[in-house]
């Protein structure tokens, strides 16, 4: 073990180690760079959702910290801060296997009546699946594949944007609503802007779904809570990109997602249900392409599901995987 290498429970996000700027800077060199661990929407998710026992754990050297483990217990279960609506989860910083272990030991060591883990959504390209895998016989641990979950997305190189904006059916349903008083396109970024609108994105979706046998997420109250606070949390790195697509006065869709590093996420749309038959969704999801391409976007991302719509639009697919770990 490296002794120059420590490891502490920070004292919640406010630890006075570290900062956000400097979480995100650390996040910013780690092999899974996601607006999900952002030290914005994690403590936001953490606010409005957490339970059990916050587990921090913060690793530093000399130079400061090198990694952090955003985890939290509940029930003698120990998971990643995030975990309920979060597309991809991880370790942040550069962890090997020895580091992962040593951090997996002391988040067990500070739970009463400790069960195991249970992490989320680590994606197909992260190091970390391997390194739990290592480690686990190490932690007298058995290791367990959870099962994984598609994520499409676009390579939204000049060329592939400009073939999926000249798709048939994408051109068509938004000529028809042009031919017959023209759209008018918001893209709003700033809790000014959004916050006022919110309250319509939520009802639009309510709408949406009513009836469909899958219920809006937005019954819950602490949903609403969550979107709303991640608005007012991000509001100085401006990764909310909130769109509202306006035809003769009445808005047609709506769409709540994520702008961060080079990545544009299709996280919550909405569109109106009675306006079905014109498809506003496909309106929607062009304006979106449009929109990524000219900020000169890398990639469209679809987030978790294999939908069929998505299917014909992405030009290749990522996968996600839940990994338990439980004593032998």
């Amino acid at each position: 073990m490296n002794s120059n290498i420590t490891y502490r429970v920070a004292d919640g996000f406010h630890d006075p180690g570290f900062s956000p700027e400097r979480w995100n800077e650390l996040l910013s060199r780690s092999p899974v760079n996601t607006f999900f661990l952002t030290y914005e929407y994690q403590q936001t998710w953490w606010s409005v959702f957490g339970r059990g026992e916050l587990l921090l754990i913060v690793v530093e050297n000399e130079g400061g910290i090198i990694a952090i483990a955003p985890l939290f217990e509940d029930g003698g279960m120990i998971f990643f801060v995030g975990s309920g609506g979060s597309d991809y989860l991880d370790f942040i910083g550069f962890l090997n296997a020895e580091i992962l272990r040593n951090i997996l030991a002391l988040a067990a060591e500070s739970v009463n009546a400790f069960v195991g883990f249970r992490f989320y959504h680590i994606p197909e390209y992260s190091p970390s699946t391997g390194h739990l895998k290592q480690v686990a016989p190490e932690l007298d641990m058995q290791f367990f594949d959870e099962g994984r979950l598609p994520a499409p997305f676009v390579d939204l190189s000049p060329e592939q944007a400009e073939a999926i904006l000249k798709k048939k059916s994408l051109v068509r349903h938004e000529n028809w609503f042009q031919k017959n008083g023209g759209i008018q396109i918001e893209h709003l970024y700033s809790p000014e802007e959004i916050l006022p609108v919110i309250d319509a994105f939520f009802n639009q979706h309510l709408q949406r779904w009513e009836g469909t046998g899958f219920p809006s997420l937005f019954t819950d109250d602490q949903q609403k809570k969550f979107y709303i606070e991640l608005v007012k949390g991000v509001a100085n790195a401006n990764p909310v990109t909130f769109t509202k697509i306006t035809w003769n006065g009445q808005v047609i869709a709506m769409h709540y997602g994520f702008d961060y590093n080079d990545v544009f996420l299709w996280y919550k749309p909405s569109f109106d249900p009675g306006l079905a038959k014109h498809s506003p969704g496909e309106v929607l999801l062009r304006q979106l392409f449009l929109k990524a391409k000219e900020d000169g976007t890398k990639v469209f991302d679809f987030g978790l599901g294999d939908e069929a719509f998505k299917q014909r639009f992405c030009t290749s697919v990522n996968h996600v995987g839940t990994v338990g770990l439980y004593p032998a």
